[in-house]
């Protein structure tokens, strides 16, 4: 719920949403064999790899370092690093985890210690991060810390829990929603705010910083990503803001990503410094139009296939280029499912079926003939039993700065 504990977070989660995850995972780790999870800390990817922790304590952001164990029955116990000063802020500022225990980075001496004070030397154990993930697919736990483990407790298992977890955050909760919902808005926010700071003579760095403010103003979460290009024709956006000059005519690509209580959103607007060329006017049309014909396609039970084929088709007509991802999960972290033209149209993912409760981000980009000019436009939808809803405000006309 927004604003409340005034006392630190800006959004947090019900007790009631706690529990609800809660015998959710439970019920999971039952069926598995799971007696605990082991969650490692990975702070990695803006903080995407540390979703799981985040999932079952509302613990993190800012590139907060923790680690959870979560039992299959008791209260978990999560590993902070810091001092008791800080387990002492973070148990005021959230009600779902009250044994937070200070830990200066050996994780896996943590993990032994309430292993065995819970009498759990020979339990099976899920580990979150054995397996990989679509951007991690070396896995997320550090060698060091399942190696000591393993060292530790011969007869204990311990067992790839990666999969159950992407899974279980799959559906998305009202409370969740709630939450991408406000992740989205604050993202429109930095994007006017840099509509609002782009000027010729304005230095990207700086137009980018004031994106920046306006998230953290808003009770956005650092770190983000935010993936930036401008220049007369630029292409795939970056993660770096050059300390360039903007200038007349210059484009800015970009894909701006904002948080709530770790949950992110995207927001995909290109932004002119003064008026378009008919060229970027016929791209921007293209990738509105986009987004738009894969939206109204998308319902409980469509495949991803027949969404896609709506931005394939239409820009094959024009002759142009479809270029990059389309649409994928949103949530916390890495969530389910990834659609990648980059990397070829997977059969199988092209007749999965949408299901209620699932959040995207779909933003088409489209590339000129010879794919010299790029633009992407979209924002955050959330498949509803009735059929979608779109989360972001834009109508599609053109932001022109300057």
């Amino acid at each position: 719920m927004i604003g409340q504990r005034g006392d630190g977070l800006p959004f947090t989660f019900s007790l009631t949403e706690r529990d609800r995850r809660y015998r959710q995972v439970r019920a999971q780790m039952a069926a598995l064999g799971f007696d605990a999870l082991i969650i490692p800390c990975n702070t990695g990817h803006n903080e995407a790899y540390q979703a799981d922790v985040r999932y079952l304590t509302q613990v993190g952001g800012f590139a907060t370092e923790v680690a959870l164990f979560f039992p299959s029955q008791g209260e978990p116990t999560c590993f902070l690093r810091g001092d008791k000063q800080r387990t002492d802020w973070w148990c005021g500022v959230q009600d779902w985890v009250q044994d937070i225990r200070p830990s200066d980075c050996a994780w896996s001496e943590g993990f032994a210690a309430v292993i065995r004070e819970r009498g759990m030397d020979s339990a099976r154990m899920g580990v979150v991060g054995i397996g990989g993930t679509y951007r991690s697919p070396d896995g997320l736990i550090l060698h060091g810390t399942l190696a000591h483990l393993q060292g530790a407790f011969p007869q204990a298992k311990f067992l790839n829990a990666t999969e159950m977890m992407l899974d279980i955050r799959l559906i998305k909760s009202e409370e969740e929603i709630a939450a991408l919902q406000r992740a989205t808005e604050i993202a429109e926010i930095s994007i006017n705010a840099a509509a609002d700071a782009a000027r010729p003579g304005q230095r990207e760095n700086q137009v980018y910083a004031e994106m920046v403010a306006a998230m953290v103003k808003e009770g956005g979460e650092l770190p983000t990503m935010i993936l930036w290009r401008a220049g007369p024709s630029p292409t795939r956006p970056d993660r770096y803001p050059p300390q360039r000059q903007l200038a007349a005519g210059d484009v800015i690509v970009n894909e701006v990503e904002a948080k709530c209580a770790g949950y992110m959103a995207q927001v995909r607007r290109p932004i002119f410094v003064g008026k378009p060329s008919a060229e970027y006017e016929q791209l921007h049309e293209l990738a509105v139009e986009s987004f738009h014909l894969m939206y109204n396609r998308m319902r409980p039970g469509a495949t991803y296939g027949y969404v896609v084929k709506a931005y394939t088709d239409l820009i094959e007509d024009w002759g142009y280029r479809a270029s990059g991802v389309p649409l994928h999960g949103v949530g916390l972290g890495e969530d389910l499912p990834t659609v990648n033209l980059g990397k070829g149209f997977s059969s199988d993912l092209s007749d999965t079926e949408m299901k209620t409760g699932q959040a995207y981000i779909l933003g088409p980009r489209v590339a000129s003939p010879d794919g010299s000019k790029m633009l992407a436009w979209g924002d955050a939808v959330v498949i509803t039993e009735r059929g979608v809803k779109r989360l972001g405000k834009g109508r599609g006309e053109p932001i022109i700065a300057g």
